[in-house]
């Protein structure tokens, strides 16, 4: 009876040991296929990592290369901008030289006319002066002689070409402004003068104006004929002003 038990007691430690060593056996298999597997996914965890780090280099090396060109072209368009700053600035200050060079010019051209215009009226009121003097330094007999020696040269010669110039439509009145007033006889000759050569029939608006010294002045509509001993005079003296 002992023995009976004894054996089955052997038989089933034996079993035990053998299900302990099977079950050891299916644990170290699992345990091996579960860290197979973790290798596998620490391999493809590494894998990964490293590619993640290349990318990441490369997008490092990207960025680099784009901060580098980044730098050459603000760079180069500073250069630029700075070039174009100083072209604008030497065209913008050429531009003012020029400008200043034309006021200066139109400045001192302003003032060479207005010495010219100021010259001009000293010697327009110089020779009107002049004509004052001469017409009051004259006795009157002998202005009036003067007056039909210069009235007689004027009907005889001075008015053979009017029938040339071009008389306004319609002028009929002739004003006449003479040194001394016209005698009967004068004034008949020289009605007779002027409508024989403009070729109709004239009426005279005579004028005495003392200060043309001798001589007379014609105006026919907008003719104006100045046969006058004063404009002789202003004459000759803006002839010797612009010759002298």
């Amino acid at each position: 009876m002992v023995m009976l038990v004894v054996s089955m007691i052997a038989v089933l430690v034996i079993m035990f040991i053998i299900m302990i060593s099977f079950m050891s056996r299916v644990m170290k298999s699992q345990v091996t296929s579960a860290t197979s597997h973790l290798d596998e996914l620490a391999g493809e965890y590494a894998k990964k990592e490293a590619d993640v780090r290349k990318q990441l280099d490369d997008v490092k090396r990207q960025s680099q290369e784009i901060v580098a060109n980044a730098q050459k072209e603000a760079a180069a368009l500073k250069e630029a901008l700075e070039k174009n700053m100083q072209e604008e600035k030497a065209k913008i200050l050429a531009e003012a030289h020029r400008q200043a060079d034309e006021v200066i010019k139109q400045a001192d051209n302003a003032r060479l006319a207005l010495l010219a215009d100021m010259n001009n009226r000293i010697d327009e009121k110089a020779v009107g002066r002049a004509v004052e003097l001469l017409r009051e330094s004259i006795p009157e007999n002998i202005r009036r002689d003067v007056h039909q020696v210069w009235f007689e040269g004027l009907v005889n010669s001075s008015y053979e070409h009017l029938d040339r110039l071009k008389i306004p439509e319609g002028a009929t009145e002739v004003k006449v402004v003479t040194a001394f007033a016209l005698d009967d006889g004068q004034r008949q000759r020289l009605k007779d003068k002027l409508q024989e050569k403009l070729g109709f029939d004239v009426t005279i608006a005579e004028e005495v104006d003392a200060g043309i010294i001798a001589g007379l002045v014609v105006s026919i509509g907008s003719l104006f004929l100045d046969g006058s001993l004063k404009f002789k005079i202003e004459e000759v003296a803006r002839g010797k002003q612009q010759g002298g």
